[in-house]
């Protein structure tokens, strides 16, 4: 949702913004909604003016009760009709305005896909931050990437992807995929070890950091969706619950991040100024479609449709949404500097960057040597107040008044971190070294094969 009345006195500049996210116009007709707009106010006008004379009847029944009586009669029927006119281009002013996007930050790339994504920063284990002028638009710092695991010694080996890696060490895609179907995995002994002390390690940070840890609900109902803008656009990638098995019959669905429920736990509040901002994790499981990439990143972990997932959430003011922004990638890179894991962070171009909600959104991307590629690993969202409009998250200030909310998600840890470790600290005798950081969690320097089920 956005400022209504910032749309109608500068629809040029919600034009633009649809324009630079790159979002269906036969959707986000603004041209339509501002005709259907118009009609609406018009409508609201014409109803406050019979409501003000249905107020002035009582003098005229004094002097003509039957007068009266005849106008009530013409003002009811006059006000319904205008009511069921009002509501009939109602839903469809609605089903316009849930389409327009968040207003995008001037910084915010241009660009359609992905190419047009723009490289922030580039770090590698041991060199430090690549100098600015090596990156650019694109993956121009894939050049610059090691085309060998990083923490494989001095040997030189052919790097193995994760799934030739990780099959010994406990991930079970095929016992999965006779238990669930495709896109599912069983991560057994060691993997599932190494996932547990990956995010212990991220959990101590944020504790560390006076983040408040929240467990929410992963069913929720769909104005939890609406409100965070997972719906309408991304409906597709959401599973929804036989509602004659729910209580009450209600319409349940599994999330695809803790991000709704979490955000929806403020929902309709109003929060003091002095308690913002409010920064929470969750760490849950996240349930997704994968509509659209079939047949894509099919092999192993990469692209599943359960996984774990640390999200953060940030629920602040207006003055304090970039620092929140900017915070949460400062934990995403100390949490890869700490793994020592080659990464770079890109700022997404306005057709990239997510769904409705974003005003600006950065990807962190881990190399992978043994598919000479970035995958991405983490995801930092800066929303500002769009998603604390439709939720209706506000803030009193000092002074009295009330304001929206900004919100900030950012993913701390997930899978797919599980796919950088195994890439980059594979051994050539088929082992795995634990990287340094997860050591004190599980107790050995190195994971075999051979010991994968104990």
């Amino acid at each position: 949702m956005i400022d209504l009345r910032r749309v109608r006195a500068n629809p040029d500049e919600m034009r633009d913004a649809i324009r630079k996210r790159h979002v269906d116009t036969a959707k986000a007709d603004l041209d339509r909604w501002l005709q259907l707009d118009e009609e609406r106010r018009r409508i609201e006008t014409a109803l406050g003016e019979l409501n003000a004379e249905r107020n002035r009847l009582a003098d005229l029944g004094r002097r003509d009760p039957a007068a009266a009586r005849e106008r009530g009669r013409e003002i009811r029927e006059q006000a319904r009709a205008l009511e069921e006119r009002r509501d009939a281009i109602t839903t469809e002013w609605q089903q316009i305005l849930d389409w327009f996007p968040n207003w995008p930050e001037p910084g915010m790339p241009e660009g359609e896909s992905e190419e047009q994504n723009r490289e922030e920063k580039a770090w590698l284990p041991g060199r430090g931050y690549l100098d600015e002028s090596l990156l650019g638009v694109g993956a121009s710092a894939a050049q610059h990437m090691p085309a060998n695991p990083v923490h494989a010694g001095q040997a030189e080996i052919t790097p193995r992807d994760h799934l030739a890696i990780g099959e010994p060490l406990g991930i079970d895609v095929a016992q999965a995929a006779r238990v669930s179907g495709s896109r599912f995995a069983y991560l057994v002994g060691d993997v599932a070890l190494l996932q547990l002390a990956l995010h212990w390690l991220l959990v101590e940070k944020l504790l560390d950091e006076g983040f408040q840890p929240i467990v929410p609900p992963l069913l929720v109902r769909e104005p939890a969706l609406y409100g965070t803008s997972h719906f309408p656009e991304g409906r597709d990638q959401i599973y929804a619950i036989e509602s004659a098995n729910v209580e009450e019959n209600a319409q349940l669905f599994l999330v695809g991040s803790s991000e709704p429920s979490n955000f929806s736990y403020f929902a309709g509040r109003i929060l003091p100024e002095a308690d913002l901002p409010i920064r929470l994790f969750a760490d849950t499981p996240c349930f997704r479609s994968e509509v659209g990439s079939w047949g894509k990143d099919v092999r192993g972990i990469k692209r599943v449709h359960q996984f774990q997932k640390i999200e953060l959430a940030g629920i602040c003011a207006p003055d304090q949404s970039r620092a929140v922004y900017d915070e949460f990638l400062a934990i995403n890179e100390w949490l890869l500097q700490t793994l020592q894991i080659p990464y770079r962070v890109i700022d997404k171009c306005g057709g990239d960057a997510g769904y409705l909600a974003s005003a600006r959104q950065r990807d962190v991307e881990g190399w992978l040597s043994g598919s000479d590629e970035f995958i991405e690993l983490m995801t930092d969202t800066n929303a500002t107040d769009y998603q604390a409009r439709r939720l209706n998250i506000r803030y009193r200030r000092a002074d009295g008044t009330l304001n929206f909310c900004h919100t900030v998600n950012d993913t701390g840890a997930s899978d797919r971190l599980l796919i950088a470790i195994l890439d980059h600290y594979q051994q050539p005798d088929g082992s795995l070294k634990v990287p340094e950081a997860l050591q004190p969690f599980i107790k050995r320097d190195y994971l075999r094969p051979e010991s994968a089920g104990q």
